[in-house]
């Protein structure tokens, strides 16, 4: 009789075993995918009391899979991974591989360059401009994006700058790269090692472009380290089975000797790299042009820009040939200037000769006697701006009108309050004349908006790290000047992703604004403050010592643990404070209080730390 009831136990619990199908994206050859899967699965269908089917499939078809629920445990890049978790099929990461090499294992991956160890014309990233690199596809971290970065931020555009050769695998690529088919290669990292292993490749064979160092990591890279490949679930599975599914995994340590091996997992890594390289890549979930980019407004309005480019020039043509035809007459003149709907003077390089009606109903002056009654230069309006391309009365020396036209390639801006707001604009400048007497005519583009959106970050509307580089480098020169101390504030918002894990991106979206105009509100006129990235933010405080810069810290540090947010509640910061010294370089001086940052961090966050 127990025996009976044991029997009947046995095929309930076989008929009631439930089967989770585990979709990987296929890198590899999916008999390769296979073979490195199936201890997996094999142990999950004995931890879970279920079946775990393996199933290697391309991206376009997992995504389509998980979209119509037929995928239950994913294991794919990072990259793909944000996208999945954007298109809210999917849970977060629960899990990242951990590889073997040898002794050594890793949950960080990267990219490799390689070339042919016989072309001596290939050595370095800059070497590749104009080259053939044969890739795996682009939709591969480690084949491509990781590299595809690395060149973007050596200032090469993969998409104008080299020509890429999709081929099947990584280890097609290396034999592209060999052969000579191709120029270079890039593959992810552990290819090289295995192939090697599998006496497929002499490495002695490759040169490895912009090799890279990273301690305790075991493969040949050209990259930085990302985390390596994700495990998600999707949305709908219950959360005890995500649970359950999460334990397993971390419990799971293969026996298996050799390299690029799963040997186990670890909790979800830092995704803040991949998150910046999709940002830059413009890859899914980031797959759009954003519009603060001069590259984006080419892109998006060229036509249009072609066509006023062309006016305007034919315009200034026209305007040139006619003073000229006409000696100056200000009939003439006055007729083509009101024609312009741009502000418009002209000048003798020293004093106002005439405006068009834009510019007068710009500044609020009813006629140009009444604006020469209180200015002769229009230069009187003209204020400093954060960088060296903004124009003031003298340049070198000169007045702006000469500087702008002995520099006609670069490009020239003037900062002008009106009304109480600030406007920008792009000065264009070009001489008419005749034998007796010179002039110069000069048109002001309004480019405030286009500023603003280029400079300003998206999210808080506060400035945009690229603004912030171009504001540091002119201010630390005025510093190393003897204009002031110059000081730096670097916080973050402690436990910024669990805010975003428990609440919601928009939630935490909440916290950023909030934050941001927190401590705005705490600075002065010639303070910065910018976003950083993610949730780190960093003030640019001139002519301030150090103490008071750490009492400007301190301050907010004391307003956020203080301020009530919504939803959240009670929110804390970290801070480093530090006074650039004598000599040091901006490099090291962000690298100081980054570390302080950081201590503040170790130390136990909510807290200043000052160096």
């Amino acid at each position: 009789m127990i025996r009976f009831f044991i029997i009947i136990s046995l095929v309930v619990a076989s008929l009631c075993a439930q089967t989770l199908t585990f979709g990987v994206f296929t890198y590899r050859a999916p008999e390769k995918i296979l073979k490195e899967y199936q201890p997996i699965a094999n142990y999950l269908s004995r931890e879970l009391n279920a079946t775990v089917v393996i199933k290697p499939l391309s991206q376009e078809n997992l995504e389509r899979e998980v979209h119509e629920g037929k995928i239950d445990i994913i294991a794919t890049n990072p990259t793909h991974y944000l996208s999945l978790r954007t298109q809210g099929k999917t849970t977060g990461a629960i899990a990242t591989l951990i590889k073997r090499q040898g002794e050594i294992t890793t949950s960080h991956l990267g990219g490799v360059i390689i070339s042919s160890a016989n072309r001596g014309d290939i050595r370095t990233i800059d070497d590749l401009k104009n080259k053939t690199i044969a890739i795996p596809g682009k939709k591969f971290l480690g084949g491509y994006q990781t590299q595809a970065y690395e060149l973007l931020l050596n200032g090469m555009d993969v998409q104008h700058n080299v020509q890429t050769r999709t081929l099947k695998n990584h280890e097609a690529v290396v034999q592209s790269v060999l052969s000579g088919h191709t120029d270079a290669g890039f593959i992810r990292t552990g290819i090289l090692e295995e192939m090697v292993r599998d006496h497929a490749l002499n490495l002695d064979q490759l040169f490895i472009i912009n090799e890279q160092h990273f301690r305790d990591f075991p493969f040949k890279i050209s990259t930085r380290l990302y985390p390596e490949w994700s495990v998600v679930t999707k949305q709908e599975l219950p959360s005890a089975t995500v649970a359950k599914i999460a334990i397993a995994l971390y419990g799971y340590h293969s026996h298996e000797e050799g390299n690029d091996v799963i040997s186990g997992f670890t909790i979800p890594g830092d995704y803040e790299e991949v998150d910046d390289l999709a940002r830059m890549l413009r890859i899914p979930p980031y797959n759009y042009a954003p519009s603060f980019t001069l590259r984006d407004i080419w892109n998006q309005y060229r036509i249009a820009i072609l066509i006023v480019s062309t006016l305007t020039f034919i315009f200034i043509l026209i305007l040139s040939w006619m003073v000229r035809k006409m000696h100056f007459q200000k009939a003439y003149v006055r007729s083509i200037l009101d024609a312009s709907p741009n502000p418009m003077i002209l000048t003798d390089k020293e004093h106002l000769i005439d405006t068009n009606k834009a510019l007068l109903k710009l500044l609020g002056y009813p006629s140009l006697e009444a604006l020469k009654s209180e200015h002769t230069c229009i230069c009187d309006f003209f204020e400093e701006g954060e960088t060296n391309e903004y124009l003031l009365p003298m340049m070198d020396d000169q007045t702006w009108v000469e500087y702008v036209l002995e520099h006609p390639e670069r490009e020239h801006k003037v900062k002008i309050t009106i009304g109480g707001e600030i406007a920008l604009f792009k000065v264009d400048a070009s001489m008419v004349g005749s034998i007796k007497e010179t002039r110069a005519i000069v048109v002001f583009t309004d480019i405030s908006l286009m500023m603003s959106q280029s400079t300003t970050d998206a999210l808080t509307g506060i400035a945009n790290r690229t603004h912030f580089n171009l504001i540091f480098e002119h201010t630390l020169h005025a510093s190393r000047r003897g204009e002031g101390d110059l000081s730096i504030v670097f916080f973050d918002i402690d436990h910024f992703k669990n805010i975003n894990d428990t609440y919601g991106h928009l939630v935490g979206d909440d916290v950023l604004r909030h934050i941001a105009s927190l401590a705005k509100s705490t600075l002065r006129k010639s303070d910065i403050i910018a976003r950083w990235g993610g949730e780190e933010f960093i003030l640019l405080l001139p002519n301030t010592p150090l103490s008071s810069a750490a009492w400007v810290a301190e301050n907010l540090r004391e307003r956020i643990d203080n301020e009530p947010f919504d939803i959240v509640g009670h929110i804390t910061c970290s801070f480093g404070v530090c006074t650039l010294c004598e000599n040091e370089g901006a490099d090291e001086f962000l690298y100081r209080v980054d570390e302080l940052l950081y201590q503040a961090k170790e130390s136990g966050r909510n807290r200043v730390v000052i160096g």
